[in-house]
């Protein structure tokens, strides 16, 4: 359980905290200024692949569960070669908020890089969420669906998102005190990635209020939700965490 509900700045101290569980999210309040946003926004909206993940969200990127889990494990690393190239020149037309974020935990003093396949390759990190809509309550956890890939081995997942553009009212994160277990399941929604609001019944509900231009950083395997919003802009990736607390992003 959280020993506090305090959103903490990234240090390593903090990262162990979240990695534990001991409290809800890291922020990175000075992760991007104005003219960083605005040219990475801009090159994101005009050049990269769009999919429908979910129906509220469009998806600038691909994921691992929607081209991978969804289709299959040569689908996605295709699929990961074809887009990095759409997003390094995003990059160079503006600037990398995934090398960013690399930088920072490494400062931080993780072991920080791109996850990897065995026989695949590298996994596409970073991808964009524009959001008109709700997220329903879910996890992001991959030892819970995503056995035979090498994220599945991981001991923890956590979730980074860089906030591009919020909307004034709504949109808020939403949080709860409880991990995902197994017995859970019985409360998915069948033939759906998302849970029933039974899953966490009489517990308090964390929100979250986001700003553009800061990064947080959440236990992804926490049970999560975003708030009713429109044109909610965002980008990021999944971080597993592995033995010694080697960090690995991917989408």
């Amino acid at each position: 359980m959280w020993k506090s509900t305090e959103i903490l700045p990234l240090a390593h101290a903090s990262v162990m905290d979240l990695i534990e569980h001991r409290i809800p999210a890291v922020r990175i309040s000075d992760f991007a200024n104005a003219s960083e946003i605005t040219r990475f926004k801009t090159r994101l909206l005009s050049n990269s692949c769009r999919t429908k993940s979910i129906e509220q969200v469009t998806r600038l990127g691909i994921s691992q569960y929607q081209q991978g889990l969804r289709r299959s494990k040569e689908e996605y690393f295709r699929l990961a070669q074809e887009v990095q190239k759409d997003f390094d020149e995003i990059f160079r037309q503006s600037f990398s908020p995934l090398q960013r974020i690399i930088e920072r935990l490494k400062s931080a003093g993780f072991d920080t890089a791109i996850m990897h396949e065995p026989g695949f390759g590298d996994y596409f990190a970073g991808s964009g969420k524009l959001r008109n809509g709700f997220s329903p309550i879910h996890v992001d956890y991959a030892p819970q669906d995503s056995q035979d890939w090498a994220v599945g081995a991981s001991k923890a997942q956590l979730a980074w998102n860089f906030y591009l553009q919020v909307p004034d009212a709504g949109g808020e994160l939403l949080l709860w005190d409880k991990t995902w277990q197994p017995a859970d399941d019985i409360h998915q929604v069948k033939d759906n990635y998302f849970y029933s609001e039974e899953v966490v019944r009489n517990l308090p509900i964390l929100k979250i209020k986001v700003v553009p231009g800061e990064v947080v950083i959440v236990n992804s395997r926490c049970f999560h939700a975003v708030a009713e919003s429109e044109n909610r802009l965002a980008y990021g990736s999944f971080i597993s965490v592995f033995p010694d607390h080697a960090l690995r992003l991917w989408s």
